[in-house]
């Protein structure tokens, strides 16, 4: 049952896609579940880090929540990778639905590359 996400690229590297609400998706009646919200901007900004060739983990993910999302809506998912330190990715990932901003999220990102590099060492 995936959630049929495509993500694109805005010239300034910021990532953007829709999702359609479906009602299979809720949790209260009519209101698209919390979790299902923390996982589509958890994949926006881990496709803001693919579509830069940069295979990463979820290390830590914070939500806000504005505003519940209704089913039947199109939502309006933006990412982009606010800093760098190392090997960890900071990104911030927004949910929009007609332009208003129903949740936000932080995250940090470890990349995979040094470590499937370590893996193969053992």
């Amino acid at each position: 049952m995936g959630l049929g996400l495509k993500f694109y690229k805005h010239e300034d590297g910021t990532i953007f896609g829709n999702f359609f609400a479906d009602p299979k998706f809720e949790g209260y009646s009519g209101i698209i579940h919390g979790g299902i919200v923390a996982t589509l901007l958890d994949s926006a900004m881990t496709h803001c880090l693919l579509m830069k060739d940069i295979p990463a983990l979820t290390g830590r993910l914070s939500i806000k929540y504005s505003i519940p999302i209704r089913t039947g809506t199109v939502v309006k998912l933006e990412a982009r990778i606010v800093d760098q330190i190392h090997e960890m990715f900071i990104l911030e990932g927004k949910a929009l639905v007609d332009g208003k901003r129903v949740a936000s999220a932080e995250a940090k990102y470890r990349s995979m590359k040094r470590r499937v590099n370590q893996g193969a060492k053992k």
